[in-house]
């Protein structure tokens, strides 16, 4: 990557760094994301499109919009939801585990 290059650049498009993984997620507007399977926890997860409203464990919410790149293991999450007008795709991206050893750079979103 270059100094000019942006980060979503090397990590959410294809094709992935060697060693890292990518999982997407739909949600219509209104309707909670289901996180399965669930991310890697050192995943960061980038707002592809639509709206993300995440409810935190201690009652507060934000909301993030198409960009937002959002570390995971550092939200006390306890819930997500799509509120956009647009179906909400969220794209997750860590480090390849044993729990999905073949996944790296192989995911094309259609």
């Amino acid at each position: 990557m270059t100094a000019s290059g942006r980060v979503d650049d090397a990590l959410f498009r294809n094709p992935l760094p060697q060693g890292f993984v990518r999982l997407v997620y739909r949600a219509a507007p209104g309707r909670e994301v289901l996180l399965i399977p669930a991310p890697p926890t050192d995943a960061i997860v980038l707002v592809e499109r639509g709206e993300l409203e995440i409810g935190c464990t201690a009652g507060g919410c934000r909301r993030f919009g198409h960009g937002s790149m959002i570390p995971l293991a550092h939200v006390p999450v306890a819930r997500l939801r799509s509120v956009g007008a647009r179906t909400l795709v969220l794209i997750a991206v860590a480090r390849a585990s044993d729990e999905f050893p073949n996944a790296s750079g192989s995911h094309v979103d259609d």
